[in-house]
């Protein structure tokens, strides 16, 4: 059974404007100096169930805002959260097909697309934003938007197609 940490329901950090962030449980990474130990280990946390899916769903469009979402962990591409992933982003989508979604993860996305090839395309499909690369204590900066690390990445699909963006 797939395990989240914790859900935001108006986060202003992780992601532009006010997101529902989703903090998925377990790590294969173990960055040092990762921001999020807690959400390493894949025992830990609470069990994903319908209701954890329509707790997020609600929250994006509660009190008439409608928020983005964002997914972090953990790691949201290990193999354990994957499937909990791409059913969570693909319910999100279907439910507000405008909003900007974010993806973290500790893996480069090139690298990442040759282990789990069909759920990682289904998931890149629907999200607008992925950070990728795994945080690098010795290049830490606190700068950086939307990252910890100077070797991550922001790339953003504009027109259908993956870009770098500066940020």
């Amino acid at each position: 059974m797939s395990k989240y940490n914790t859900i935001i329901k108006n986060d202003i950090v992780n992601g532009e404007g006010v997101c529902v962030s989703f903090f998925v449980q377990g790590c294969s990474h173990n960055c040092p100096g990762c921001f999020n130990p807690e959400t390493w280990d894949f025992d830990g946390g609470q069990p994903y169930t319908d209701h954890t899916r329509w707790e997020i769903i609600e929250a994006i469009g509660a009190n008439g805002i409608q928020r983005n979402f964002s997914v972090l962990g953990g790691e949201p591409l290990d193999i354990p959260n994957i499937r909990m992933v791409e059913e969570v982003i693909e319910a999100v989508r279907m439910a507000y097909p405008h909003i900007k979604i974010y993806l973290w993860t500790g893996y480069v996305m090139e690298e990442f697309s040759t282990i789990y090839p069909e759920s990682f395309y289904h998931i890149v499909d629907m999200v607008d934003v992925i950070i990728d690369g795994p945080f690098i204590k010795e290049e830490r900066d606190l700068s950086l938007k939307l990252r910890g690390s100077k070797n991550q990445r922001i790339l953003e699909k504009i027109n259908g197609e993956w870009r770098e963006k500066d940020g």
